[in-house]
């Protein structure tokens, strides 16, 4: 009992001491700063539902001076097999997050979205996610400087399926959030105006017999822990669904496809495939097939920095490509030239 009460003693004493400046712990919610006056926000809660973890996204942006341009949203969706990741890390990449400020001081607000997992709930939830998560950012358009018009979804891996679903799924209400396809207010729009895919699966029928993904005995696959079932058992036209080319229309944006030719886990046929279907509704697209790059291009199964700053350069060149930098202080429209006076007179 002595020593309980002076344990309480001195805990009661220490809460009256002063707290010096280094000793108080950090704020979880302050900004961090990255290299050329990068912030990057974490843990923006985008969405809380009944019986889930808050989702949240980091956001990175430069300071907006005024009546500075809206800058065009890359909207960045992790890999995993739909089962592990998060906003924060890519294979391949050391600090992910200083990737992604680098690209965000280049002219461009740059999002990293958290969804919710296989072990959490089934497709179509992870497609509703990042929905929400566009919805969200383009509702705050004005509070992060964002050009509304101008959206890409980024995504490597299970991420680069999820963002191809978003890319081709535009107006369609089976893949909408479940509260917003019940709510009566006008909601923002999830459609996006361009899609860079890194390696991810495309005919999901096709890449479950093609690809080398082992399971744990008894375990359900990559696939059958992402859709509920596996393939072979789904109910008819799940698989379908929840494949991107699927959904491909004249009016889906252009497409990037990055994809290694070494890759074992999704084999380049799958990029083959959805480059050839989006070809066939006419829509721009543009594949690159790195020669002797493995998975999350890698060499020999290790890290490549070299193939992935080739595919970043790549994908940067196809961004401002599809999202022209605006111009901050357009020329003034030249005044038409006044008309020669006449040198006869009547």
């Amino acid at each position: 009992m002595l020593r309980r009460g002076l344990l309480g003693a001195l805990f009661a004493i220490a809460a009256l001491l002063p707290v010096h400046a280094a000793d108080k712990r950090p704020d979880i919610n302050q900004a961090i700063a990255f290299p050329g006056g990068v912030a990057m926000h974490r843990d923006l809660v985008y969405d809380a539902m009944d019986g889930f973890r808050p989702l949240t996204l980091d956001l990175y942006e430069t300071p907006s001076k005024a009546k500075a341009a809206p800058r065009p949203l890359i909207v960045f969706v992790h890999g995993g097999g739909w089962a592990t990741g998060d906003a924060r890390h890519l294979a391949g990449f050391a600090d992910f997050p200083s990737t992604l400020a680098a690209l965000a001081a280049k002219g461009y607000v740059v999002a990293s979205v958290n969804y919710r997992l296989s072990g959490e709930a089934h497709f179509p939830a992870a497609v509703q996610d990042v929905k929400s998560a566009i919805r969200w950012l383009r509702g705050r358009a004005t509070d992060y400087n964002i050009d509304a018009s101008r959206v890409m979804a980024w995504g490597a891996e299970a991420g680069g399926q999820l963002a191809a679903m978003v890319g081709t799924s535009c107006g369609v209400n089976a893949l909408e959030p479940a509260a917003d396809a019940r709510s009566k207010t006008t909601l923002a729009s999830d459609c996006v105006q361009g899609v860079v895919d890194w390696y991810g699966p495309a005919d999901l029928a096709s890449w479950d017999t093609g690809a080398a993904h082992p399971s744990e005995p008894g375990a359900p696959t990559r696939l059958g822990a992402y859709l509920g079932c596996e393939a072979a058992d789904c109910a008819p036209g799940l698989v379908r669904a929840a494949s991107p080319h699927s959904y491909i229309s004249a009016l889906t944006p252009p497409f990037l496809i990055q994809h290694g030719s070494a890759d074992t886990n999704v084999p380049p046929e799958q990029a083959q495939k959805l480059s050839d279907a989006l070809r066939e509704q006419h829509v721009p697209v543009d594949i690159l097939i790195y020669p002797g790059v493995g998975q999350d291009f890698s060499a020999d199964g290790a890290p490549d920095s070299a193939a992935n700053a080739k595919a970043l350069a790549d994908m940067e060149d196809f961004i401002v490509r599809i999202f022209p930098p605006a111009q901050a202080n357009p020329p003034a429209k030249s005044k038409p030239a006044k008309a020669a006076k006449s040198k006869a007179r009547k």
